[in-house]
């Protein structure tokens, strides 16, 4: 087990974010050539843990990540939204990690591998944080022979390990990594979230606004590209959704 006691050495930063988004925006997505050939590592998976089991879309960029959820297909609220920051040394824990640290495992080859430990959380019905640590004998288990690091638990490491196994990956990716978040919440739903995200020094900018009519959780996620397009290139997908990438080597993507 890795020794989870040391106290903070460096900031908590961003390991990925998740959105539950609308069965028509889900499907633009998901049947985006443009996405999956040109902007980022894109897989679609089912996950299956010992606690539950679930399917959803993800584009990996270099230390981050973001998964998007099908809302009739997880029986789940479009909005509902959750943010998972990570540490890349046992060395690095806040001190808001508590005494009791549960390890999420994932199944491969019909065995439940050690993924990462949830050193803290908080928030609660439609929005919720965490703060995460990979398990040290995750990639030595998981698809071991697959290339790359074949230890540690950096973000980049197993970002690494998940881009590998992949049948096709874009031979240059725009994606870089996630930069910013814009978060619809009210004010008893964010403040504890903000607080706790001083507990655990993340220094990730997140912006907290007031929810409108039917908008909650993760409105806009600000990226940093590695290759920016020449002039502005704007991707719709279903009813609203839609992906700015810009010649500053930024991005936007509104939800």
């Amino acid at each position: 087990m890795a020794t989870l006691t040391a106290m903070l050495t460096t900031a908590a930063e961003l390991n990925h974010f998740y959105r539950v988004i609308d069965h028509e925006t889900y499907s633009a997505i998901e049947g985006s050539d443009f996405l999956k050939s040109e902007f980022a590592a894109f897989e679609k998976r089912t996950t299956v843990r010992t606690d539950r089991t679930y399917t959803a879309i993800y584009f990996y960029g270099t230390h981050t990540y973001f998964e998007l959820f099908d809302a009739s297909g997880e029986k789940r609220e479009p909005g509902e939204s959750g943010i998972a920051f990570g540490v890349d040394s046992t060395a690095a824990e806040p001190k808001a990690v508590s005494s009791e640290k549960p390890l999420t495992t994932r199944e491969w080859q019909g065995v439940q591998m050690p993924w990462f430990y949830t050193l803290s959380a908080q928030g609660g019905q439609g929005l919720v944080a965490w703060l995460m640590e990979y398990h040290p004998d995750f990639l030595a288990k998981w698809h071991p022979n697959a290339g790359g690091p074949p230890g540690g638990i950096t973000r980049e490491a197993v970002l690494r390990r998940y881009k590998a196994v992949l049948r096709q990956t874009p031979a240059d990716p725009m994606l870089d990594d996630v930069a910013g978040l814009t978060v619809a919440a009210s004010p008893e739903k964010r403040q504890p979230i903000e607080q706790w995200m001083k507990d655990i020094s993340s220094g990730f900018p997140v912006q907290f606004v007031e929810p409108g009519a039917g908008e909650r959780g993760i409105q806009e996620a600000r990226f940093r590209l590695r290759r920016a397009p020449t002039k502005i290139v704007e991707a719709r997908f279903g009813g609203k959704s839609v992906l700015r990438l810009r010649p500053d080597g930024t991005a936007l993507w509104t939800f």
